[in-house]
This record gives C-alpha cells, sequence and structure tokens, in this order.
C-alpha cells in the first residue's frame, strides 16, 4: 500500500513536529511513501539527496489552495489526484491540520480517498485569527478518518473541538536509544569545554520562548545556590526569547551561573544531556500555546538522567511524577527549586529516577513501534474505505464530485 504525506513544514527544519514525522515516516518501507512539502529551510538539497524518503518539494501557496482562486483549486486537486493514481496511493496522511488537512479533505470529497490528521498541541489549541480557518480547523478534524495525537492532553483536547473518541489514536514520539544513552566520555567532553568539572549542572534543552519555562528557572536559581553553592545552569537552543533572559539572569544576580550555549546539533545533543546532572524544562501554557508532549524529557531519561518538568499540557504522558522525575508548578519558582535541590543533594535518588527512565524509555517508547501503530491504523482505514467504495455507483460519484466543484470551489 502506497502513502501520500503532505507536510507543510518538513526536516532539515529543526522541530518537533518535524522530527517526529520524519522519524515516524522513516521507518515505512521507502518504496511506499512520497512526501509533499515546500520546506525549503537549510540545506535541503542534501538532505533530499540522503534521505531514505521519497521526497518532493512544491511552492509554498500551493498548500494554501483553499485562500485561493477557483482556478488555482482546481489545478491543485488535478495535481494531487494524478499523483494519487500515478503513485496508487492508498491514504493521505496530513503533517498538520492547516493547511495540510485540507488537501486530504479534498481528495476525500472528490474521490473518495481516506485521510490522517497529526495533532501535536499549538495548532488545535490556538485562537485562530479568521473565522473561515476555525470553520475550516473544525471540518478537516471531524471528517478525518482518524486523527494521530501525541497525548492524552491533546486527545482530550480534540474530543472537546467535536472529533468522535473513536477516531483519534495516540501514538507517542519515540526515542532513538542508540544516539541516546548514557555515554559519561562524551558529558566530560562538554564539561571540560566550558570549565564546568565537577560541579552540579541543571540543564534545558528547548527553544526559547517563554512557554519553555526558562526564566522560571532563572528566579529559582538564587534559592538553589542556597543550598548548591556549585551550581550551574546551562541553557541549550535559541529564540526571540534570549536577550530578556539574558536580563533577567543579571537582575536576578546569578549572570555568571548561567550559560547561554546556543543551538546545537543533533549529533552533538546527547552529549550535552549526558554532562548534565538532571534536565530541566518548567513548560506552562502561554496564549494557548502548550506543551503536546516534551520528548526532551524521554531523551533526557535515554541518557540516565531524572528530569523535571511542569504539570501542564502532555508533559504529565512524558514524566512519571516521583519515578523518572518530578512534575512542578511551572509558575512557582520556589516549587522548581525545591526539586533541583531535592535531586542535586540526593545522589541515590537522582540515579535511581535516571534509571527508572531510562528502563521506561528503552521498553516503551521507539519510533518502530510508533510507526507499527500507524500502520495498523492505516490499514484499518484503507479496509473500511474499500468495502465503502464497493457500495458506491460510478455515476453518483461523479455526479456528487460535479456538485461539490460547483458548490464549494
Amino acid at each position: 500500500m502506497k502513502h501520500l504525506l503532505v507536510a507543510h513544514t518538513f526536516p532539515p527544519r529543526v522541530g518537533g513536529r518535524e522530527a517526529y514525522l520524519y522519524n515516524l515516516f522513516s521507518q515505512f518501507d521507502p518504496t511506499e511513501v512520497m512526501t509533499l512539502t515546500p520546506d525549503r529551510e537549510g540545506n535541503w538539497q542534501e538532505f533530499d539527496y540522503q534521505s531514505v524518503m521519497r521526497i518532493r518539494r512544491i511552492r509554498q501557496e500551493e498548500l494554501y489552495w483553499f485562500l485561493q482562486g477557483r482556478r488555482r483549486r482546481l489545478r491543485w486537486f488535478i495535481t494531487l489526484a494524478e499523483l494519487c493514481l500515478r503513485e496508487r496511493v492508498g491514504v493521505v496522511h496530513c503533517g498538520v491540520v492547516l493547511p495540510d488537512g485540507m488537501s486530504g479533505w479534498l481528495l476525500k470529497k472528490v474521490l473518495g480517498w481516506p485521510y490522517i490528521i497529526y495533532t501535536y498541541a499549538k495548532e488545535i489549541t490556538q485562537t485562530l485569527s479568521m473565522e473561515r480557518l476555525y470553520r475550516d480547523r473544525r471540518q478537516v478534524l471531524v471528517e478525518a478518518d482518524r486523527v494521530v495525537t501525541i497525548s492524552r492532553y491533546t486527545r482530550q483536547e480534540l474530543t472537546r473541538m467535536g472529533v468522535d473518541p473513536a477516531r483519534i489514536v495516540i501514538v507517542y514520539p519515540g526515542v532513538d536509544t542508540a544516539r541516546f544513552r548514557l555515554d559519561l566520555e562524551a558529558g566530560r567532553r562538554i564539561r571540560a569545554l566550558y570549565n564546568l568539572e565537577k560541579r552540579p549542572v541543571l540543564l534545558t534543552v528547548a527553544r526559547l520562548v517563554p512557554r519553555k519555562g526558562h526564566d522560571r528557572v532563572i528566579e529559582a536559581l538564587p534559592t538553589v545556590l542556597q543550598r548548591v553553592p556549585e551550581a550551574v545552569y546551562v541553557i541549550v537552543g535559541s529564540g526571540p526569547d534570549e536577550e530578556r533572559l539574558r536580563r533577567l539572569a543579571e537582575s536576578q544576580g546569578v549572570k555568571d551561573r548561567v550559560i547561554f550555549a546556543g543551538a546545537v546539533s543533533d549529533k552533538d545533543l546527547p552529549a550535552w544531556y549526558n554532562a548534565a546532572d538532571l534536565l530541566v524544562m518548567p513548560n506552562r501554557e502561554e496564549e494557548g500555546d502548550v506543551e503536546g508532549f516534551g520528548i526532551v524529557f524521554l531523551e533526557a531519561n535515554a541518557c540516565g538522567k531524572p528530569v523535571i518538568g511542569g504539570c501542564s499540557g502532555g508533559t504529565v504522558d512524558a514524566v512519571i511524577d516521583g519515578e523518572t522525575g518530578y512534575l512542578v508548578n511551572p509558575c512557582d519558582p520556589e516549587d522548581i527549586a525545591e526539586a533541583a535541590i531535592r535531586l542535586l543533594t540526593d545522589l541515590t535518588l537522582a540515579h535511581r529516577m535516571g534509571e527508572r527512565g531510562r528502563e521506561r524509555v528503552q521498553k516503551d517508547f521507539s519510533w518502530r513501534r510508533a510507526a507499527r501503530q500507524v500502520q495498523d491504523l492505516t490499514a484499518e482505514v484503507v479496509a473500511a474505505t474499500e468495502e465503502k467504495r464497493s457500495l458506491w455507483a460510478y455515476p453518483t460519484r461523479i455526479a456528487h464530485s460535479c456538485r461539490f466543484f460547483l458548490q464549494r470551489l
């Protein structure tokens, strides 16, 4: 069976959603997946050349066909239909609700192809500026054959939006445990590079935006330093909030204890986890933007490190409170400080949580397992669709398609 993946953003762009889609579909037979994306971030030519997946880069406006004139809408439908027929596509996978989901919805409405939507958090929780986009988002979700999501929190949000719970499937992200593993030597190299020696290290790996909670960690740091005087807070990542965070560190009197390491390569990331004593990311909701899961918690656990996360969004699925780390009030620096002090001063506890996290990741979180879930639900969707198609009379289908184009396009 052939699969068409329509993805508004895609690697080599760095991001959780992009990594999720690539890691998931790269587990499929590469001859059975075609990816359509307009994303030309980074060195995409080299990425496509080295990728096992077939990737076709299209024009940006093509995925926004539903906001264009009738002629462009018809042109995009012909492109999609021709591709699906030539490749003998059995199901369309839509990487995000809008704009990707509208292409799946179009093919289903006109030709009866089933489609599956992938959801994460922000794209279903944030308020949209246009009433039409709000209607389109809900329509695409409600009419999808399946909606794949990454946590119980996002599943709850989808149900609230009117999606049939029977059509929602949670597929947790996976972790490549061959890359993210205990590696003391790699950790020592990072510590030597930054003159950290044997100092206690708190680490955050995240884009520098308010909802990740870097600011609350900086506010908690003075309390942490009262009990753990040699502690250092290392921030890996870049983003628009950096200048504000630097000013905050200065105003809190901890400027010399906060290291902004900037963005690091995927290749070097496991070494940073190994250099830390714990990962802390007290994520919170900011204007509808919320953490859908928090793969960094699992990556740190895979490297044998305990974690501290905010009790918000899908993080409650990523962290088992009291076993693999702690869930804290993300708006309370004192609560964050208390959890950090406990882990930094009780090495036996920290080691036990890190080991429990590592065992859990190895047992329950792999991309191969996630891919099998998607393959199974895809087979169910295709089987159900074929059964319906056998009942369709072709004249009726053609008449329906004509009416659809005249009324909706």
